[in-house]
């Protein structure tokens, strides 16, 4: 068994890494804004594309699919 003293200097090593490494509350502000704008963004999506395919319930999604494609190759050239 290691002695005591050892496994004080373990927790004293390892919190000085944690406190390098750890982001400051700035950092952490930032990343979660990011995250929610992100969150939003694909509920957003998700709710557009929901409400298309209630739209066009009753075209099949390979009709659709193959429809948005020749209407882009239209728009393209």
């Amino acid at each position: 068994m290691r002695p005591m003293r050892i496994f004080v200097n373990d927790d004293r090593h390892v919190m000085a890494k944690h406190s390098a490494v750890y982001p400051t509350q700035e950092e952490l502000e930032a990343v979660q804004n990011m995250v929610s704008h992100t969150e939003r963004a694909l509920k957003a999506v998700s709710d557009w594309i929901d409400e298309q395919e209630k739209v066009s319930g009753e075209q099949p999604e390979t009709e659709s699919m193959e429809t948005a494609a020749e209407e882009e190759s239209k728009e393209g050239g």
